[in-house]
């Protein structure tokens, strides 16, 4: 029997995977407090009794990749495939760890500790307008570019890399990135994302071009860190958001030069395309991408993975969309009876997965539940 990363790759190359594969979406999402958890552990051992202690480039990404093995762990069935980072630090950075009143604490050497446990892990503030008022819109000022070579040299590959030569041959790793258009929202918020749309449209391309270069840099950095495939995502561009027009001058056109550049560099590639897909199906079954992916029904909009089937054709592998809540509240049986629902309609080049992100209080068995699921359904083929 092929190995679970192969049978991912076959899957994405169209060919039926046997047995049949899950590749649940945002499982680093799901499985952060683990991991946090797990490099608590780690730098807790690594300290061995003592106050603190400094770790190096090295010392950091061996760390890391320990933590993210005890948070694997937790799954006595765990997905075919397994995200992929960049490098927490660059090559030269330092990190200090120590113990604080039973806590864990680390940061930069010479800098700040956080615990380790509760620190903040990116932004989870939305924002609404980043435009400055009064003032035009400027490419080079909110969407700057930057050198792939150089974040490479400075070892932003170095975690992949060994995350590769650890589990590689099990698992396909995957690299991540947001699409050009829903990369803007990062640049002008979302009323200024969809406000320009109309109040300076030629500013808006600019800045999307300018997106679909720097996430053509981040899949160049991808490629060199080894890994195989690609998870783009993409939002904000949907049928209940934009109308078709836009979608097609703005939305459209960078996706496909993102995918189109993944394709040449050799990295299989998913796209997630999330929210209402009303006049979207047809033009996304027209991008070079390996497999659609989609959120489940709901929001007032539905998503019917047997019109999906029909339109983009046999031959187009597809992640399945199962309700994530219906997982977290879920019997056994009942996963059993969604994972093979999906599948009389859009198998056999379907993947299974839950259209959305795991919520962190769905019990870790059950996503074993809808491995184990999927893999039965080579019985009954």
């Amino acid at each position: 029997m092929s190995t679970p990363a192969q049978r991912a790759l076959d899957l994405l190359a169209g060919r039926p995977a046997t047995p049949p594969v899950c590749l649940q979406t945002y499982l680093s999402l799901y499985l952060e407090p683990h991991r946090r958890a797990g490099l608590a552990a780690v730098y807790r051992e690594l300290l061995g009794g003592e106050a603190e202690r400094v770790l190096d480039f090295d010392e950091r990404i061996e760390a890391e990749l320990d933590a993210w093995e005890r948070a694997w762990s937790v799954l006595a069935r765990p997905p075919t495939w397994m995200p992929a980072r960049w490098s927490p630090v660059s090559r030269g950075q330092l990190t200090r760890i120590a113990q604080h009143a039973g806590r864990i604490v680390a940061g930069p050497h010479g800098g700040e500790l956080a615990d380790v446990l509760d620190a903040p892990q990116g932004s989870t503030t939305d924002v609404w307008d980043r435009r400055a008022e009064g003032q035009p819109l400027d490419a080079d000022a909110v969407a700057p570019t930057w050198d792939p070579q150089a974040a490479i040299d400075a070892g932003a590959t170095e975690y992949a890399l060994r995350a590769q030569a650890r589990w590689g041959e099990q698992h396909l790793l995957y690299g991540s990135a947001g699409g050009p258009f829903w990369s803007a929202y990062a640049s002008l918020g979302f009323a200024g994302l969809m406000e320009s749309l109309r109040a300076d449209p030629a500013a808006l391309a600019a800045i999307i071009a300018r997106h679909a270069e720097t996430v053509c840099a981040t899949v160049e950095v991808w490629a060199a860190a080894g890994v195989r495939c690609l998870f783009v995502e993409e939002c904000f561009s949907s049928s209940d958001l934009i109308s078709e027009a836009d979608y097609l001058r703005f939305s459209l056109p960078a996706a496909r030069e993102v995918l189109q550049h993944a394709r040449d560099l050799g990295l299989r590639t998913v796209y997630y395309y999330c929210g209402g897909i009303d006049r979207r199906v047809e033009h996304l079954a027209t991008l070079s991408a390996d497999a659609l992916a989609f959120e489940e029904s709901k929001k007032g909009f539905a998503i019917d993975l047997a019109e999906i089937r029909r339109i983009v054709g046999p031959e187009r592998p597809l992640l399945g969309n199962i309700d994530a809540v219906l997982l977290r509240d879920a019997e056994r049986g009942t996963i059993e009876r969604a994972v093979r629902a999906q599948w009389q309609v859009a198998g056999p080049l379907l993947a299974t997965s839950c259209g959305s992100p795991l919520t962190l209080d769905t019990p870790a068995w059950k996503l074993d539940a809808l491995v184990e699921a999927t893999e039965n359904l080579a019985a009954a083929r």
